[in-house]
């Protein structure tokens, strides 16, 4: 594959990754004299490891330990070329990990071989963060230097963290050296708060760095290829030993992940003298020259043949491009005509959530990115949410989130299923033909009670044409201190901007104005949207705007009228079962926490249709991490207001 405008990709790419901050093996603009300590200190830890390595190995029996090393047959040396092979799939897996974080648009297969032949060339070489980011950007010339210190930065702290945690776990579980069992549980608990942390504050201000933390599902992930990788590495020194020492994986598999700590810890290339002392030092047991000779044959296979297959590579560099972003940009007004085209007028929210547009088999939906998931919103824009799917999940997995679907109808979410996707009934959407709504009879008793006292109250209710932004902000303001901060993501938030596209109704009590509500509006249909009244408001006032709102949409000739969803609470006594009765008591606790149980109260006075509304993903453990993640996102985070100068829509095909 070609290279299509070098230059400008590399600066794409540094830019883009800027984003997110990765401390740098040496911060610019320390003083020189930091710089050269911090190389020294680990530098002189190796020059002592090898000089007390040195002293023992002059007390071993040389020609025993040739012999021991020319003793390993030819299955042992295929089965530790295997073990290698294994481990460094896991190596490059790193590589794979970080690319999706810092979007760097190269696919999984690339940034795992080139993942694996840096830290090849690196493990050899020495000064690992340093040699990685050059033999990355050797292998990756568009990813441009500074993206590549980045990702080598990132897989050095990412392998380190993921050490200290499997070491941890292993001193706990495994037998072997004793290991304080106060820093495992230490370690184990710091690793469990990242990931709470993770969670709730997956973005922070630090000093002058904004850092993005990994996704939970990347942060397992580097625990488990850690695993991998050093469970595959003891596995081939393991295999070289002769069958006179007689140790099994689960009694080694500690000792060496404390040498390659001390391994880490020196900075000599490969780690040698450290590594070797520690295992001779942690195996007294052993025979040292047979040990040793097992040692060596590891070097072998494990440093030696990788370090050789990178610098072919290295040499001889294959050009490889990224891959440019599916995702289109966000809201602009050439949007407009496919969101008054769209059969779920909720779409209009995507003016001011920051999704984007996705376009994939002939579909076309609107996709929002939180800390856990890349998250369809309803229903597409066109097409059938099936269709997108694969190319959902797709980009779910290249950037370490949870692909989702949320609130999603019943004729979607069926061919959901039958794709494999699991659902979750969340929501129930309230329904109005308006030629048919007539609040008689005693179904309507409470409403018709609300609106006589709004009407008593004086209150002049009528579509706002001219919006009066100063006095709506007030109002939202006032609301704001009763009410706490506004719900966001699916749902809207005060911004005049976002409000002069929708269809707004005012309540005035002669010239004060008392509340307001404003509906997204298509071609199919209106629906609720901002619902804002002071504390002080006649009752009825929101009654009174949504009466309005729907004999506006009779005269229309409209036939639906939505006034969004309500909690998917089950009917009175309709839990049957131990689990059926713990969920329902959890959806009613949820309610009532959020405020939904006031919402089902005002909506249903209205005797709406109700039609179910589902959430889709991957898996069950998938649907529960989205549904914490997507909830944190609609409580805590704030919207993204609309941009004065929108971007042009430019969608390209998956």
């Amino acid at each position: 594959m070609h290279k299509t405008a070098p230059n400008r990709r590399r600066s794409d790419q540094d830019n883009r990754s800027a984003a997110t901050a990765v401390p740098s093996a040496a911060r610019a603009g320390s003083p020189i004299w930091m710089q050269l300590a911090k190389q020294a200190l680990p530098l002189g830890i190796g020059i002592i490891g090898l000089w007390l390595l040195w002293g023992r190995i002059a007390a071993m029996d040389i020609a025993r330990i040739g012999d021991a090393l020319g003793a390993v047959s030819a299955p042992q040396w295929i089965a530790a070329l295997g073990a290698t092979a294994l481990s460094f799939w896991a190596v490059g897996r790193y590589d794979a990990v970080v690319h999706r974080h810092m979007r760097t648009g190269f696919n999984t297969r690339t940034a795992t071989m080139t993942g694996a032949l840096s830290v090849a060339a690196a493990q050899t070489m020495g000064m690992g963060v340093l040699t990685g980011a050059l033999a990355r950007w050797r292998l990756l010339p568009e990813l441009g230097v500074m993206t590549a210190t980045k990702i080598s930065a990132t897989v050095a702290l990412s392998f380190l963290a993921g050490w200290a945690l499997i070491t941890a776990v292993a001193g706990l579980m495994l037998p072997g050296p004793d290991f304080p069992a106060l820093l495992s549980a230490l370690v184990i608990a710091g690793f469990a708060a990242l990931l709470v942390m993770a969670f709730l504050r997956p973005e922070a201000q630090l000093w002058r760095w904004h850092i993005r933390l990994p996704s939970i599902k990347a942060l397992l992930a580097i625990a488990g290829y850690t695993a991998l990788d050093t469970l595959a590495a003891a596995a081939a020194l393991q295999v070289l030993m002769p069958d006179t020492m007689a140790i099994g994986l689960e009694n080694l598999y500690p000792v060496f992940l404390l040498a390659l700590g001390a391994a880490l810890i020196s900075g000599t290339p490969g780690g040698v003298g450290p590594f070797e002392l520690a295992m001779l030092t942690l195996l007294p047991h052993l025979p040292e020259a047979e040990l040793m000779a097992a040692i060596v044959g590891f070097r072998i296979v494990y440093y030696a043949v990788p370090a050789l297959i990178a610098a072919a590579f290295l040499l001889r560099p294959r050009s490889i491009a990224a891959r440019p972003d599916p995702l289109g940009a966000g809201y602009s007004a050439a949007l407009d005509p496919d969101l008054r085209e769209a059969k779920r007028s909720e779409l209009g929210v995507i003016r001011q959530n920051g999704a984007r547009v996705l376009q994939a088999s002939g579909a076309t939906a609107a996709l929002v990115e939180t800390a856990q998931t890349i998250t369809q919103l309803f229903d597409p824009l066109r097409g059938q949410s099936a269709d997108l799917a694969p190319a959902l999940r797709r980009l779910a997995r290249e950037s370490n989130k949870t692909a989702c679907i949320y609130k999603c109808s019943a004729r979607h979410a069926l061919r959901l299923r039958q794709s494999g996707m699991r659902l979750l009934h969340v929501a129930n959407e309230t329904v109005i033909d308006p030629a048919r709504f007539a609040p008689q009879g005693s179904a309507y008793r409470q409403l018709r009670r609300k609106l006589k006292q709004a009407e008593k109250a004086g209150l002049d209710v009528a579509r706002a044409h001219h919006l009066p932004l100063a006095q709506m902000a007030e109002v939202d303001a006032a609301w704001s201190a009763s009410h706490g901060v506004a719900r966001g993501l699916s749902m809207g938030r005060y911004c005049g901007q976002y409000l002069r596209g929708q269809r707004v109704f005012t309540a005035y009590l002669g010239h004060e104005l008392i509340g307001f509500v404003s509906f997204h509006v298509s071609n199919h249909e209106m629906c609720l949207d901002l619902m804002r009244a002071r504390s002080d408001a006649p009752d009825g006032t929101m009654h009174a705007l949504v009466n309005c709102a729907i004999a506006e949409a009779r005269d229309e000739g409209r036939r639906r009228l939505s006034l969004a969803a309500l909690p998917a609470l089950p009917p009175a006594g309709a839990a049957q079962g131990r689990r059926a009765r713990a969920v329902a008591r959890l959806r009613h606790l949820a309610a009532q926490k959020t405020g939904g149980l006031g919402l089902v109260q005002f909506k249903m006075c209205f005797k709406p249709r109700l039609e179910p509304l589902y959430m889709a993903a991957p898996s069950w453990p998938a649907m529960a991490l989205a549904a914490a993640d997507l909830a944190r996102e609609v409580h805590l985070t704030p919207t993204h207001p609309l941009s004065p100068a929108p971007p042009r829509i430019g969608a390209a095909e998956v």
